[in-house]
């Protein structure tokens, strides 16, 4: 047997960093200003130790950029570099200076852990130098430059600024557009404006307060909205904010926008971003937030989320789906509490944030049990009744089998004339006119509780059911009418009672059938089932007595006009035989 090291050819291993290791090149200037920022904590902390006098507020980050010379420099005035610091950890890929600085002072606000970092540059330069100098006392000023190879040169060389590092990126021309200020500038707020030390581009700070690290008692609604235009300049205001604040069982510090709703916007799924010791690092959440909330705008930060290697995405492990779990809590609570304390207020947000609670209550178990208390239904004269009121308004159309049903529409406008047969009995009904609304209806269905019935559907027509001995039709005379409209109308037809004064016909569909289409049809229109013509009708006897054909196709086009299908045309036509018929024409 016999033992060997492990030997690393730095050659192939640059290329495999330069291409494989970050999803984005920008993120080369993230890393390096993150490196920036390390050092400039790293002096604030020896300078304790060591007794050195460093005021706070002279630290800072700067970033200049040279378009004609497609090069930019990053420099800082922290800690710099020793000679052995320079061989130990920037000529050693994956030796992290930030690492053992972290582990010896026990300091926390260090960014950097990997030590791969640095490499980052090679995506985008074909030449990096890096001018430092220790802020150890007699420390010479030293100069290392790579061309990406394993080759690199190490000279003393003088450093006008004295204490600190300055890097210099010799841009490839494939990546010259990353020498423009104003790319430059944008990509140092995407990813650095909430640091601590102040970052300079071109001389101008880019930095800004991290409002959710502030205490929410300090904090006025306005600055929520202030610090939303901050982040979304041109954006829609939001419909609601929540701030989050834990500190155990993990650090997770936040402010989460609820975006308002509506058919023409248009939403990001990527609109809420993590930040880790201030440092952007991804608006790819999906392993942190559940899926109901993906569409929430806004900041999460906390230290204890871990990142792979290029810090560009998350690690599932227990810590991320802790996460989730209390952000989901955080929003229950939030709006329980604004429907405890100003239920108008939360009327009016409801269209906004119901879609959110509905599809978490159907896809999130756990969620639905904390999420049901704090649920509206909207009836169609806008009254809105959480669900504990609404089944309170059901007894009047409780079924001989125990269950309760409830009657709702999906479209008020094309269905609100069929709607208005159902209040004037005193029937409760409600809007479901969002994509989610049948998936949730079949969720509160589950318990055997209610059972959800939309207007033109053949059980809810049985409650429009009204008996009367006065102007009814004979066997033969229905059978007549049942033949002579299914020839006009080639749908199956059946009797119904609905009184003289009711509709004359109704177009009716299974329930279930038509739920279970319309949820796999994507919300296309699903046909009719039926027609039911009320045989109690006066309609019918006219045509009886004349024979006149224009009368069935007054009822069938009654019947559409209930169920909001009359189109335009067909609806003038409607109209001037309604004319004919009235005037004896």
């Amino acid at each position: 047997m016999r033992t060997g090291t492990l030997g690393v050819n730095l050659s192939g291993l640059l290329p495999i960093i330069r291409k494989n290791l970050y999803t984005h090149s920008d993120v080369f200037l993230r890393e390096l200003i993150a490196n920036g920022v390390d050092a400039c904590q790293k002096l604030l902390r020896v300078s304790q130790q060591d007794n050195l006098q460093v005021p706070p507020d002279s630290l800072k980050v700067e970033i200049i950029a040279y378009p004609a010379r497609r090069q930019i420099v990053i420099r800082d005035n922290g800690v710099g570099m020793t000679e052995e610091e320079i061989e130990n950890f920037l000529t050693v890929i994956a030796a992290s200076s930030a690492r053992e600085f972290t582990e010896k002072y026990k300091e926390t606000d260090i960014i950097g852990f990997f030590g791969m970092g640095f490499y980052s540059a090679f995506m985008v330069a074909d030449k990096v130098e890096v001018l430092t100098q220790s802020y150890k006392a007699g420390s010479p000023g030293l100069l290392w430059v790579s061309e990406g190879s394993e080759n690199y040169t190490l000279q003393e060389a003088e450093r006008p600024e004295g204490r600190g590092t300055t890097v210099t990126l010799y841009l490839n021309k494939e990546y010259e557009e990353y020498a423009q200020i104003w790319k430059v500038r944008q990509i140092a707020e995407k990813y650095a404006r909430f640091l601590p030390i102040p970052i300079l581009v071109e001389g101008s700070s880019i930095n800004q307060k991290p409002l959710w690290r502030e205490h929410p008692s300090t904090l006025q609604e306005a600055d929520y909205q202030k610090f939303y235009r901050l982040l979304y300049p041109g954006e829609e205001e939001p419909a609601f904010s929540i701030h989050l604040n834990m500190d155990y069982p993990i650090s997770l510090q936040g402010i989460l926008y609820f975006p308002h709703l509506r058919p023409e916007a248009v939403l990001s799924p990527n609109a809420l971003s993590l930040y880790v010791k201030g440092m952007f690092i991804t608006d790819q959440l999906g392993e942190i937030l559940p899926e109901y909330l993906r569409l929430l705008y806004g900041v999460i930060e906390s230290a204890d989320v871990p990142l792979n290697v290029s810090r560009s995405q998350l690690q599932v492990d227990p810590t991320v789906r802790k996460i989730g779990q209390y952000i989901s809590r955080k929003v229950v609570e939030k709006l329980k509490e604004v429907l405890d304390k100003d239920r108008a207020r939360y009327e009016r947000l409801w269209e906004h944030v119901g879609p959110f609670v509905k599809y978490g209550i159907v896809r999130d178990e756990d969620f639905a049990k904390r999420a049901k208390e704090i649920c509206l239904v909207e009836t169609i004269d806008h009254k809105f009744l959480t669900l504990s009121e609404y089944e309170a308004n059901l007894s009047v159309s409780k079924s001989p089998k125990g269950y309760l049903v409830g009657f709702y529409v999906n479209d008020l406008q094309k269905q609100g004339a069929l709607a208005a047969l159902f209040q004037a009995k005193n029937y409760t009904v409600i809007k479901a006119d969002t994509v989610i609304d049948p998936y949730w209806l079949s969720y509160l269905e589950k318990e055997g509780k209610i059972r959800f019935v939309r207007v033109d559907s053949e059980e809810a027509s049985s409650w429009l059911g009204e008996t009367s001995s006065k102007g009814g039709l004979t066997l033969e005379e229905e059978k007549q009418i049942k033949e002579a409209l299914e020839r006009l109308t080639q749908l199956k037809v059946e009797r119904c009672e609905l009184s003289a004064r009711g509709p004359a016909a109704l177009i009716v569909r299974d329930e279930v059938g038509r739920r279970y289409q319309e949820i796999l049809m994507k919300g296309e229109k699903v046909p009719p089932s039926r027609l039911l013509f009320n045989s109690q009708h006066p309609l019918y006897k006219r045509y009886l007595l004349t024979q006149d054909k224009r009368w069935l196709e007054h009822a069938w086009d009654w019947a559409r006009l209930l169920s909001g299908e009359l189109q335009e045309g067909d609806l003038r036509k409607f109209l001037e035989r309604d004319w004919e018929l009235l005037s004896g024409a």
